[in-house]
């Protein structure tokens, strides 16, 4: 892929996961599903968006308005497909009987008590962990959008990488495009991001201690990501016989809360 392909891949990619209306057109598009890579750079674009909004927030803001005001930019700007996948997952894992009957209440129209909860407790985890990361200051909370939205990315490709269609629709295209070498890549990427992004907070101020165990952490927010991904595949296969859209979009919302969560425990053990 040359320069330009991945600029129109990565234009691509920022109007499909985003709602930033941006013109795409089909070459474009093609060149953003077909490199799974291309997901964790605009995942990592997205993170440091809100995070730059983040800090502006925490300057004009009482700090206790921010958190609420965050988790509003993200899905702002994200949109609430991912959560609407998070949703219908969850009405599908809480539904009992048969794997047809379970994709029939995860397709259902109509929010189940599975779906609420995980909605419910998807915003829960996220405003708590963003109280958390505003807390420790301005820088932290950049850092901890831009890991979030980066490693949200690495557990829809670890999906897209090790999981099997459920049936043909945007999932599967997804699916059926992505490369074990493209993956990779973006493995790559992302700990680069997430180790170099965790290694810049040592100098707030410098400390030895905070110089080995912040990149540390960063590597396994990755770590966990694709351990998640995994684990998600593992579940949607069991309870669905597959993977799909919605399974994507849970394995998003679920991957940036779990990062977060686990950054945030090691910096509050080690403040």
């Amino acid at each position: 892929m040359d320069v330009q392909q991945l600029l129109t891949g990565i234009r691509s990619g920022f109007g499909f996961l985003t709602t930033v209306p941006v013109n795409s057109d089909e070459k474009g598009f093609e060149a953003f599903m077909g490199n799974i890579y291309l997901f964790i750079i605009v995942g990592a674009l997205i993170g440091a968006i809100l995070g730059v909004v983040g800090i502006i927030l925490l300057w004009l803001l009482p700090h206790a308005l921010v958190p609420v005001l965050v988790v509003a930019c993200i899905y702002l700007l994200t949109g609430i497909n991912h959560v609407d996948g998070l949703s219908d997952f969850g009405d599908g894992i809480i539904a009992s009987g048969t794997a047809e009957k379970k994709v029939a209440a995860m397709k259902d129209a109509h929010a189940g008590a599975g779906g609420i909860l995980f909605i419910g407790m998807d915003l829960l985890f996220l405003y708590a962990t963003i109280s958390l990361f505003t807390g420790f200051g301005g820088p932290y909370l950049l850092i901890g959008l831009l890991i979030a939205e980066t490693c949200a990315k690495v557990c829809i490709a670890t999906v897209a990488a090790f999981g099997t269609s459920l049936h043909q629709g945007m999932g599967s295209m997804l699916i059926e495009r992505t490369r074990k070498e493209h993956y990779l890549a973006g493995l790559v990427i992302a700990i680069v991001v997430c180790v170099g992004a965790m290694g810049l907070l040592a100098f707030q101020p410098f400390v030895w201690r905070k110089a080995l165990m912040l990149p540390l952490a960063g590597f396994l927010a990755v770590a966990l990501s694709v351990a998640l991904g995994l684990f998600i595949v593992d579940v949607a296969t069991k309870n669905f016989g597959g993977v799909n859209g919605d399974v994507m979009g849970a394995a998003n919302e679920i991957g940036r809360i779990a990062s977060m969560l686990a950054l945030g425990a090691l910096l509050w053990t080690f403040w």
